[in-house]
């Protein structure tokens, strides 16, 4: 054999190692897109924000009236709202205390903007289940306040149950430091039906920043 022979020889059985048959050929293209499927799938079913979505949650996107109609309530203009240099103002942090039938039912922290909006930091539920949810507010009179605030509500295995809606109407006292009124609890199913409601008193102590 010369020495031609011998080298085309020996490309042709390395074309053949190298180079799959068509059958062999079409399988891996077959299951490289098997995996590449796989891969996509994994990755949307589990690109999301926070917490996993359990699957058993119900899409609230498919119930409109969840809080929607009476339970919805515009933010206060901003030349409404008092500013914290004002009298009887109520913009700033707050401790404030939940009464009802004679005992506390709910204490937290609450800070009032001078936007309209508001946030409760509350220690009626642990924080994995959501201490933390907002309201707006607007005037109603001389250092006088009414506050519409919404919550979630979650079971013990983080499944959400509903909304809770607050309705709270208060008076800043005349040195600004404190303020007294009333709320309403409201609790809420998924499908916008009244479950529950707590009624009582609540009072708010001025946290100063010295």
């Amino acid at each position: 054999m010369t020495h031609q022979k011998e080298v085309e020889t020996r490309n042709t059985k390395m074309h053949d190692y190298t180079t799959p048959a068509p059958r062999e050929r079409l399988s891996l293209v077959l299951a490289m897109v098997v995996f590449a499927c796989w891969v996509a799938f994994s990755a949307s079913a589990n690109a999301a924000c926070g917490r996993p979505v359990p699957s058993n949650l119900p899409l609230l996107w498919q119930q409109p009236d969840l809080l929607s109609g009476a339970q919805l309530q515009k933010p206060a203009s901003v030349d409404r709202v008092q500013k914290p240099g004002d009298s009887n103002s109520i913009v700033g942090l707050w401790h404030v205390k939940f009464m009802s039938s004679g005992q506390l039912y709910d204490e937290g922290f609450d800070a009032w903007h001078s936007d309209g909006t508001e946030i409760l930091n509350d220690n009626g539920v642990p924080p994995a289940a959501g201490n933390v949810c907002l309201g707006v507010y607007t005037i109603t009179g001389t250092g006088s306040y009414k506050l519409k605030h919404v919550a979630w509500n979650w079971d013990a295995s983080g499944n959400l149950t509903g909304t809770l809606i607050i309705h709270e109407a208060v008076t800043v006292s005349k040195s600004g430091n404190s303020y007294r009124g009333s709320f309403v609890f409201d609790f809420y199913d998924l499908s916008g039906n009244l479950t529950s409601e707590v009624t009582g008193n609540l009072r708010g102590t001025r946290i100063a920043a010295d």
